[in-house]
Parts: C-alpha cells; structure tokens; sequence
C-alpha cells in the first residue's frame, strides 16, 4: 500500500482552499459533509434552536454569539473545534449557511446522549448532522449498548428528528455524523417513508459503527443503499465495529491507531478525499476479532459485561466524564481497582474470561494472518524460480 505520508491537508486546510467558492458555485461535496459534522458537536444552545427556517442563524452570526459566551458554556469538545468555526464563519462558503433545529437530549436514566444540528444550504437543500460522541460516560455507555439492544433511544430520537425535517419540504435532503453520528444517520434514513426516502440525496456515515440488527435486509432501505457513503481511516477501529454490511471507502488519516477517528487528521486533496486501496493488516485482524468476540456472545452476555465495565468505571469514582478519569489520576485508578476488587467473584470470573476470549481471538486470527503472508511468500518464490506452470 503506497501512502504520501508527508500529504498533511485536511479540513481546515479545504476550508481555507474554498472559501471564496459558494455551494453554487461549487457543488456539496463530501468534504463538506465531515465539515458540518464537526460543526454538529458544536453547543448551539440558546443560538442556533428556531423552530422553523424564518428562525434560522447564518453560520457567521451565530459564530459570534458562541464565541461570546463563556467557555464553560461553549462546552468546546477541541480546540480544533473552534479553529474550524472561525475558518467556516468567515467563509463565503459556509458564512450565510443557515442554522436551526439545535437540540440535545441528555439521560442517565435512559442512557442517551443525543444531539442534531440542521444546516441550510439554500431553500432546497439541507445538511442534518447529528453529533457523534462526546465525552460523558453516558454517551460511551450508548455507543456500548449498541452491541445488544435492537435499537437505543438515540437511535429513535434520530428518525424522529429527521421526520421533522422531511415534514418542512425540503427536495434535497443529506444526512450524516461523525463516529456514533453516522449510525443515527444511517438508521434515521433507514426509518423513513419511501416517499421521504426519495429526497435523501446522501447518507453519510463518517467512522461509525454499524449494527446489530438486520437493518441492511430491511426492504425500505434498499432504494437507499446506493447513496450511503460510509468512510473509514486506513487503521480503523470504531467504525469497524458490528456489521457494515454496505461498502466503504478508506480515507488516509494522518494519525496511527485510534487516533485516525480524529475527524482533523483525514487527509483531503482538492475536494475529496486522499483515498487508499484498503484499510491496514492490523485494522482487518482487529476488525474481525471484534466481530467475532461480540457476535459470538449472546445479547444477554454483551449487557453483562457493558453493566460490570460500567460499574467499575462509576460505582467508586463518581465520574461523569472520560476527562474526569483521566483528571483523577492514581486516585481514579485505585477507586477503579477498589471497585473491581468490590465484585462478585462469578462477575470478576465473567470478565476475565471474556476479555480473555477476545485476546484468543486475536492471537488466532494475528497467526492465522502471517502463516497465510508465508504461504504468498513461498509461492510468489517458487514461481519466479519457474516451479509453478
């Protein structure tokens, strides 16, 4: 696999290259798409909540009042973030795109963490992103729940909202997120009427997981299928997880391991994507061992060990968020120990085993991998040496 590992242009750099060229003048692209997705996790508050598009905010006011507030308020997830909002804002591309619909749904109860912004390009055409996750362990415990339960409640929360805004008329309608924000884009589309369906331009499923359900089989989502659009990083992680039945394309990220999730470090070339052949050796092993370990328990085994991961990361620790258990340092870790050590044996036994189950996996599928590379090796050998007709 042949990689330009000095090509550094991302979607900063896009946005610095276009911003003189509206989406008339130059068509939505699939750059865009992860623009606006990263615009998405964004708190809109208070700025960006009208209901309908008399009540709508160019993306350049409501740029000002963000950056107006206080950073407590402003719950940045980046600082990259706040780079690509200024970029945009001040951009005759993005500048008078128009903003509304903000909502956030946040449940401990309910496990959910929820959150879709709408973009209007012009009077036909509008970009709903819904926001991948963010740094709550609430969020984290949803994206885990995916592994068992037909449907979350983020899920319903995004076919509801994207009825809402087939409901207003608009002919052409794209939809997407980063990370958890492309599987509530990919469900949410997959919900909707034939009718409704017919005007979804594009699905954009950015690094997010796929499914446990047969969503793919489901009659209604046929017709939709030719317009997902589902990218990955050449080492990905997340959005390799569960079943993704439909193609994707890999994009070069700059980043190793699971930092290529970072939206940031995809790498652009004009407007599209620095596109590689396939994902790495060690995506495809990592891939497949998560597959089987979690395909291979029943539905009731994922939510006991979701339950047990969960209870040691919050039972002694009273975290809220992932920045809390990096913040705790050895205080956080020893509650960690505490509270795995405060288990029941036959939970503690579960766990091991499971995890050691997955590191089997691994193992098995890692060897399997270089004998099969041997094999190539001995046969691209013998036949340069003419032993093979």
């Amino acid at each position: 696999m042949t990689m330009k590992t000095t090509y550094d242009a991302n979607i900063l750099t896009y946005c610095q290259w276009r911003d003189d060229l509206t989406m008339e003048q130059s068509p939505f692209c699939h750059v865009d798409n992860l623009i606006f997705c990263c615009l998405a996790y964004l708190n809109w508050d208070g700025i960006a909540e009208g209901f309908t598009v008399s009540e709508s905010v160019s993306l350049r006011d409501a740029a000002k009042l963000w950056e107006s507030r206080p950073a407590k308020e402003q719950k940045l997830r980046v600082e990259t973030d706040r780079e690509l909002l200024r970029q945009s804002a001040a951009s005759q591309r993005f500048g008078d795109i128009r903003l509304f619909r903000y909502t956030e749904q946040f449940s401990d109860t309910l496990q959910q963490q929820f959150s879709a912004t709408a973009f209007l390009l012009d009077a036909n055409t509008i970009y709903v992103a819904f926001r991948g996750t963010d740094d709550t362990l609430t969020g984290w415990r949803e994206d885990f729940n995916l592994s068992f339960l037909p449907k979350v409640p983020s899920q319903e929360s995004a076919a509801a909202y994207l009825r809402s805004i087939m409901a207003l008329g608009f002919q052409n309608v794209y939809v997407g997120g980063h990370s958890k924000g492309g599987n509530l884009a990919v469900y949410a589309a997959a919900q909707m009427t034939p009718e409704n369906a017919a005007h979804i331009c594009g699905v954009y499923n950015n690094d997010g997981p796929g499914f446990v359900t047969d969503l793919f089989d489901a009659p209604e989502f046929q017709p939709l299928q030719k317009r997902v659009h589902t990218f990955v990083p050449q080492a990905s992680v997340v959005g390799m997880l569960l079943e993704h039945d439909e193609a994707y394309q890999v994009v070069y990220s700059t980043q190793k391991g699971i930092m290529q999730h970072d939206p940031y470090s995809w790498c652009v070339i004009r407007n599209d994507w620095y596109y590689l052949d396939d994902t790495t050796t060690l995506s495809k092993i990592m891939d497949s061992s998560m597959r089987q370990w979690i395909l291979g328990m029943q539905p009731e085994q994922r939510e006991k060990l979701t339950d047990a991961i969960f209870h040691v990361l919050q039972s002694e620790t009273n975290a809220k968020t992932v920045q809390d258990l990096v913040d705790g340092g050895a205080g956080t870790l020893s509650a960690v120990l505490h509270a795995w050590s405060d288990m029941p044996p036959e939970t503690r036994r579960f766990m091991q085993k499971m995890l050691g189950e997955l590191l089997r996996i691994i193992g098995q599928l890692a060897a399997a991998k270089r004998r099969s590379e041997t094999l190539a090796g001995r046969i691209g050998a013998d036949e340069d040496n003419g032993k093979l007709m």
